[in-house]
C-alpha cells in the first residue's frame, strides 16, 4: 500500500494516463489488437509512430489494466482495453478523446475558475463551450458521439423508470442525438415526440447517431429563447448541469411557459450524494466548473432551482442506472 505522499504523487500524474489513453485511441491501437497480440514494432509500423516511444506509452497503460504485456515488447488487449475499440457504437473511446482535447486545455486554467467562478474554457478559447462547438463541426460531432458513450445505459434506464402512459406528446429539450427520445418512443408507441436542440444536435440525430426516431418532429432552436409549446411532458437529460443557476432557471421557465396546464418537467441528472465517498459525478462537477460554467447539484439544490423557475419538485425517481429522474409541476 502506498503512503500518503505516494498517493498524492499518483493523483498528480493522472494527466499522463488520460493523455496516453487519448493517444492509443486516436492511433487505433485497440483495433489492431482486437484479434491477436502484437509486437510493438508491428503496431508502430502500422501507425507511423516511434516503436520505443509507443512502447513506453503502452507499458504505462498495461500497468493500468488497459493492455497486457504478454512477453517483452508484445501486447494483448484486456477486457478494459476492448471497450476502446472503434467498432463499438457506444464505447467510451469517443468520450476519452473529447474530454482530453479542448476541455483538457481548459483545465490548465482551473485556477481561473476557482478564483472567479467563471469557466476557464471561455478564457482559453475566447467564447463559451457550446458557442465554440457551433463553429467547429468536427469537434461538435465528436462531442455528440461522446455523449452517446457517456449516456450508455442511462437512456434505457430513464425510459424504463418513468411511466409515460398518461402523456401524448413529449419534448426532449436539448436532446442532441436523440438517443433518449428514441428509447422513450420505443417503449411508448402511443407517444409522439419532438427533438429540440441546436442545429448541430439535429444534424447528429438526422444522421441516426442516436437511433430510430419514429413519430418525431426535429426542431432546431435555442432553449434560452423558447421551447416547442403545448406538450405535456418536457424531458431534459444532462442539460441543466451544463449551466449556472441563473441560466438553468431560464431554461426551466421556458419549459413551464410552454407546457400544458397539467404538464410535467423531468430532469434526468445524477444527484451529488452526501459524504466523502468517491463518485464520478464529483469529477464531472469540477469539469462543469472549468468547461461550461455549470454544476452538478444535490437534491436540495435542484428543489431550489425548480422553485426559482416557478416549478415544484414532486418526487425523485431512482433508475437502475447512476441517474435519477426529478419530476416537477407548476408551483
Amino acid at each position: 500500500m502506498s503512503d500518503p505522499s505516494q498517493q498524492v504523487m499518483r493523483l498528480g500524474f493522472g494527466f499522463a494516463i488520460s493523455q496516453a489513453l487519448r493517444v492509443v485511441i486516436e492511433l487505433g491501437i485497440p483495433d489492431l489488437l482486437s484479434d491477436h497480440d502484437r509486437a510493438v514494432e508491428y503496431l508502430a509500423d502500422a501507425t507511423g509512430t516511434n516503436a520505443d516511444a509507443l512502447y513506453r506509452v503502452m507499458r504505462l497503460l498495461a500497468a493500468e489494466g488497459v493492455f497486457q504485456e504478454v512477453s517483452p515488447r508484445r501486447f494483448a488487449l484486456t477486457d478494459v482495453g476492448s471497450t476502446l475499440r472503434a467498432d463499438l457504437r457506444s464505447g467510451p473511446g469517443d468520450f476519452v478523446r473529447m474530454i482530453n482535447s479542448e476541455p483538457y486545455l481548459a483545465f490548465e486554467q482551473l485556477m481561473h475558475s476557482v478564483r472567479t467562478g467563471e469557466p476557464a474554457f471561455d478564457k482559453v478559447f475566447g467564447k463559451r463551450r457550446f458557442d465554440w462547438l457551433a463553429e467547429h463541426s468536427k469537434q461538435a460531432a465528436l462531442f455528440q458521439r461522446a455523449m452517446v458513450a457517456l449516456g450508455q445505459g442511462s437512456n434505457d434506464a430513464v425510459a424504463e423508470a418513468y411511466d409515460f402512459k398518461p402523456f401524448a406528446r413529449v419534448v426532449d429539450v436539448g436532446g442532441g442525438h436523440g438517443q433518449l427520445l428514441s428509447a422513450i418512443l420505443k417503449r411508448n408507441p402511443h407517444l409522439s415526440g419532438v427533438l429540440f436542440d441546436l442545429p448541430a444536435g439535429i444534424t447528429s440525430a438526422q444522421a441516426g447517431v442516436g437511433g430510430d426516431l419514429p413519430r418525431t418532429e426535429l426542431v432546431a432552436g435555442d432553449f434560452f429563447e423558447a421551447v416547442p409549446s403545448n406538450a405535456d411532458v418536457y424531458v431534459l437529460k444532462k442539460v441543466i448541469h451544463d449551466w449556472n443557476n441563473e441560466r438553468a432557471a431560464a431554461i426551466l421557465v421556458n419549459c413551464r411557459k410552454a407546457m400544458t396546464t397539467a404538464g410535467k418537467v423531468l430532469l434526468a441528472e445524477t444527484i451529488v450524494p452526501p459524504g466523502n465517498e468517491p463518485h464520478q459525478i464529483k469529477m464531472i462537477d469540477v469539469t462543469m466548473l472549468a468547461v461550461t460554467g455549470g454544476l452538478e447539484r444535490t437534491e436540495a439544490q435542484y428543489a431550489a432551482l425548480f422553485a426559482a423557475a416557478g416549478l415544484r419538485l414532486d418526487r425523485v425517481i431512482q433508475t437502475k442506472g447512476p441517474i435519477s429522474i426529478l419530476e416537477a409541476s407548476r408551483a
